[in-house]
């Protein structure tokens, strides 16, 4: 269920994060239906998610300094704004954007941080840049091809998408190949057991978080009790 929760709340906040780009890039208006509709959804799903937060929470300041993204994120400047007449003109109304875009980025920026130094993830995915862009360059000399379609075919293989628009046929593509898809194998299966750990992850820093402020309870009380005894 926690997992499921997670990966909720990690796909809305692309969403509004996307919604918000397009908006500010002028592709969409987020004012309008369907993306006012979607929009407001999101905001509602985040300020119950922080409400609920917060009141679970022991201690309501340290969940209040710790999530000031969070809080960020959720706020409907333009709406308020608006109400008091301060934003007049489109292109400010669309600036407001970036205060949201800026919010999850930096609630997810500890997220990212963990999960790319996951079970040395970082590192696999350094590697996995540098292979691909070599691989590339050397099927393009082998099959000479221009360094884009080889790019493009090195992600393909590597991914073990495998489209076939591109197809090596001498000796050192089809060796490149073999490389790439062995290697794609091994990168997908790392991808999932990182995912996995990470959440697992998550799950045991939320328990000792809340054991640590059932702890601090505890402490506050115990120091009143003895504050008695003394009287």
């Amino acid at each position: 269920m926690k997992k499921l929760y997670f990966a909720a709340v990690f796909t809305l906040a692309i969403i509004s994060v996307a919604l918000a780009g397009l908006d500010i890039g002028g592709l969409i208006s987020i004012n309008h239906a369907p993306y006012l509709v979607i929009d407001r959804f999101i905001l509602i799903f985040f300020w119950i998610d922080y409400v609920v937060r917060l009141t679970l929470s022991s201690n309501k300041w340290r969940f209040f300094k710790s999530n000031i993204f969070d809080l960020l994120a959720i706020v409907p400047f333009d709406s308020v704004f608006s109400m008091f007449r301060i934003v007049r003109t489109v292109r400010l109304l669309k600036l407001l954007r970036f205060v949201r875009i800026i919010g999850f980025a930096g609630r997810f920026k500890n997220n990212l941080n963990k999960f790319i130094n996951t079970n040395g993830f970082i590192y696999l995915m350094s590697f996995a840049i540098i292979l691909v862009l070599i691989s590339a360059g050397i099927y393009s000399l082998a099959e000479d091809i221009n360094y884009g379609n080889a790019l493009w075919w090195a992600i393909v293989t590597a991914t073990t998408v495998g489209y076939g628009d591109i197809s090596p046929t001498s000796p050192i593509g089809r060796g490149v190949a073999i490389v790439l898809m062995f290697f794609g194998i091994g990168l997908i299966g790392t991808i999932t057991s990182t995912v996995t750990s990470f959440f697992t992850q998550q799950q045991s820093d939320k328990f000792d978080e809340e054991l640590n402020g059932k702890l601090d309870e505890i402490s506050d009380r115990l120091k009143k009790i003895q504050q008695k005894l003394g009287e």
